[in-house]
């Protein structure tokens, strides 16, 4: 078994190996390794396990150094998936010796892997995150009829409010972040770089598209969702607080579930949520169905939290108090200095 360091040149053979998987996600893509790389300058390790001249197995990590939190390798930052994608149990350990070395190369305080599938060796990890999951098999109007009453006058409220949805791709990212940035500010974090969401146009193209919702003229919310496979995720999507009355946000999902059934995608991805939040309730609304997402750390005693502050503490709670009365152009120009290390 060869572990090798894949650079751009292995980008055909990586990208065949996910394709191929049943296990590979949207965070094994080899296009993140550009987008976070560029956008964040963190360094990157992307492991490939080759025996008898074919792939067996991959491994991304990024190399996140922190004034906060210290040094760590993640798998994957940003996103919900990542971790150990391989063919046998035998893969996996040689990739997590392989990850291990790194470990102790670069002093890492911890390692995370975020897998669906946890890698029984690791241990135990976080089980309070879950992905929901919505069938997009039996078509627009058995999804339509299946919603709760309250769900569909809501789209309709939307509708009669004037709300119009636009479509399109990175020309529209301008207007969306806007609105992402106002809306991280006011949940006191942090938001993403504009130069984030520029090199994942570049990377995955047609692949991503944004949704506007406009009052008129006006962008109220947006989203920005990412094909993989015969799948269509939302990581990303932000409405304006002063528009929710309008309903917004059923307007702009239902439009994208519409989108999604007419193009043949088989399932639709609304991100991650914590079982019992506001978050987690309003996407099984829709029908979504939750799916355990299994977070594993090195060493085990990170699973509590991994290495950043907890939302629980004090310190957690001032901070987000004092972010949420900075100007939105303040939290723009100084928000992705601090969002790089938060890897979450």
């Amino acid at each position: 078994m060869d572990i090798v360091y894949c650079q751009e040149a292995d980008r055909e053979q990586w990208d065949a190996y996910v394709l191929q998987s049943p296990d590979a996600t949207l965070g094994h893509d080899f296009g993140w390794q550009a987008v976070i790389s560029k956008a964040y300058g963190h360094e990157v390790y992307y492991l490939m396990a080759r025996r008898d001249g074919r792939t067996r197995g991959i491994l991304p990590l990024i190399l996140v150094r922190s004034p906060f939190f210290g040094c760590s390798l993640t798998s994957m930052p940003f996103l919900d998936y990542g971790g150990v994608c391989a063919d046998e149990a035998v893969v996996q350990t040689a990739l997590i010796d392989q990850l291990n070395s790194l470990k102790e190369k670069h002093a890492a305080g911890w390692v995370e892997l975020r897998h669906v599938k946890p890698v029984m060796e690791l241990g135990p990890g976080r089980q309070d995150k879950v992905s929901m999951i919505l069938d997009l098999t039996g078509g627009e109007e058995q999804i339509w009829k299946a919603l709760p009453a309250k769900v569909r006058n809501q789209v309709r409220k939307a509708e009669k409010s004037g709300l119009t949805i636009q479509r399109g791709g990175k020309e529209l990212l301008e207007e969306f972040y806007s609105v992402f940035a106002m809306n991280m500010r006011d949940l006191g974090s942090p938001v993403h770089s504009r130069a984030f969401f520029d090199h994942m146009a570049n990377e995955f193209g047609p692949r991503l598209r944004v949704v506007l919702v406009k009052d008129k003229d006006f962008t109220v919310g947006g989203l920005i969702s990412l094909v993989f496979k015969d799948t269509v995720l939302v990581p990303w999507a932000s409405c304006l607080r002063e528009y929710f009355p309008k309903c917004p946000n059923n307007l702009m999902y239902w439009n994208t579930i519409q989108e999604s059934c007419a193009k043949g995608f088989k399932a639709f991805d609304f991100g991650r949520s914590s079982v019992g939040s506001g978050t987690y309730e309003f996407k099984r609304q829709w029908g979504a169905i939750p799916k355990q997402l299994s977070w594993q750390y090195l060493p085990a005693q990170q699973a509590a939290g991994g290495g950043g502050v907890s939302s629980s503490s004090f310190k957690y709670r001032v901070c987000l108090e004092i972010w949420r009365r900075l100007p939105v152009p303040l939290t723009v120009q100084i928000g992705p200095r601090i969002r790089k290390y938060l890897t979450n």
